[in-house]
C-alpha cells in the first residue's frame, strides 16, 4: 500500500485534524522550482519548511523524521508530489537541509495529534502505512 493511500483523507483547503503515521523515502526540490507556482497556488520558497503531498489536505503540518539520524522538523503541506515512484513526501531544500537530506532517505511522517506529541527516539511511531 503507497504512503499516501488512506481513505480517511480528503483534500481541502482547510488543514487535516485527521492523526496519520506513515513511512516512506522523501526527496526534496529547491532552487529549479523557486518562485513557481505550487498546486496550492502560493510561489514556491525553497528556505521555508514547506513540502509537497499526494493528497494531505493544504495547510497541513506533518511533523518529518529521518529514521537513520533522528533529525526531525515540521513542514506545512503547501505542493502535489512527489512524481517519481516509491516517494512519499516531497520536502523542500530548507526542511531537507534540517534533516541532513543530500538525495533520499527513510521517513516516519506525523499529522493531526501526533505532530503536538512529537517523536520519542526511544520507540518507533506505530506504522499505519508504508511505501518501500
Amino acid at each position: 500500500m503507497p504512503c499516501w493511500a488512506s481513505d480517511h483523507v480528503q483534500d481541502s483547503k482547510k488543514p487535516s485534524k485527521l492523526s496519520r503515521v506513515f513511512k516512506g523515502v522523501a526527496s526534496f526540490y529547491g532552487k529549479k522550482f523557486q518562485g513557481k507556482r505550487t498546486a496550492s497556488g502560493k510561489p514556491f520558497d525553497m528556505n521555508a519548511f514547506t513540502c509537497a503531498h499526494p493528497n494531505l489536505p493544504f495547510g497541513t503540518p506533518v511533523l518529518v523524521q529521518n529514521e537513520e539520524t533522528g533529525a526531525q522538523c515540521q513542514v506545512i503541506v503547501n505542493d502535489r508530489g512527489p512524481y517519481v515512484r516509491n516517494r512519499c513526501i516531497d520536502l523542500s531544500k530548507a526542511a531537507a537541509n534540517k534533516l541532513g537530506i543530500t538525495g533520499v532517505a527513510k521517513v516516519v511522517c506525523k499529522t493531526g495529534r501526533y505532530v503536538a506529541n512529537g517523536f520519542d527516539r526511544k520507540k518507533t511511531p506505530k506504522q499505519v502505512a508504508s511505501h518501500q
